[in-house]
């Protein structure tokens, strides 16, 4: 089987699974553009391809939350669903590639090895989005609701890669909504103050199950997750914050 046709497989089972993004980027081109240590090549020595996995929309939502009810045991025994529900995803794809002889690693935003790759670069070459004000990706059409989860760095070379979203530069035309309704005051002209926005989000509920900011921001909607997802959303990033800190500060005393 040619790879365009293991690519197009691995796409069905993710799109059938609720994550509508899915696209190809070129090794050399993303290894080109990162630091060392965010290269596939150092993840993967025969990397070729990377195959980037997502979700835009809440669409994604409805589909785990069927999911959930024909399958109650993993519901009531998992603590991140969306991370867990990923993993389960991939191992299905996964035979895919194991069945065509293909080589390949997988690599997740999350949990262990998170940082082995810089997912915000991939979505950017692979045409997921751009970057925004928000220090996430915008999309044209679903604007910041969008959700990288997981990557296949393989040995396979694809005739067709995905493009960058090249002519598509909203925030500075935009009235930036996003500015003046955050509470804390974390994004600017310059951009997203991450660390300030943690720290706030640490020391104050008000942004626990919301982000005023994103909610402003004129791009994508009608595709805006419920208040239920990004509640969700929310809390494991609080979780994962919290862990975070506690080991910089941590490592600072030491």
């Amino acid at each position: 089987m040619k790879p365009d046709s293991i690519y197009n497989k691995l796409k069905n089972i993710f799109e059938d699974s609720g994550f509508n993004l899915v696209t190809r980027i070129k090794v050399s081109e993303y290894d080109r553009r990162v630091s060392p240590d965010r290269r596939a090549g150092t993840v993967f020595t025969n990397a070729k391809s990377i195959v980037l996995v997502g979700f835009a929309g809440k669409d994604f939502w409805n589909v785990l939350q069927n999911f959930l009810r024909e399958n109650p045991e993993f519901r009531d025994t998992r603590e991140d669903w969306i991370d867990d529900y990923t993993l389960l995803k991939f191992m299905l794809a996964a035979k895919i590639l194991e069945d065509k002889k293909a080589d390949y690693k997988m690599a997740f935003p999350f949990g262990l090895g998170a940082f082995a790759l810089d997912f915000l670069k991939l979505g950017q070459l692979g045409g997921v989005g751009v970057h925004s004000l928000l220090g996430v990706l915008i999309h044209p059409e679903y604007g910041s609701w969008i959700s990288l989860r997981g990557a296949f760095i393989t040995d396979l070379e694809f005739a067709r890669y995905n493009n960058p979203l090249s002519s598509f530069n909203p925030c500075p035309a935009c009235s930036k909504p996003c500015i003046s309704v955050c509470p804390a005051n974390t994004i600017s002209e310059k951009g997203w103050d991450w660390e300030a926005c943690m720290n706030f989000r640490l020391s104050d509920n008000t942004c626990t199950t919301n982000c005023a900011s994103r909610r402003a921001c004129p791009y994508g909607k009608e595709h805006q997750y419920s208040d239920e997802q990004l509640a969700y959303h929310h809390k494991f990033v609080l979780k994962s914050v919290k862990e975070y800190f506690k080991k910089w500060h941590t490592k600072s005393n030491s």
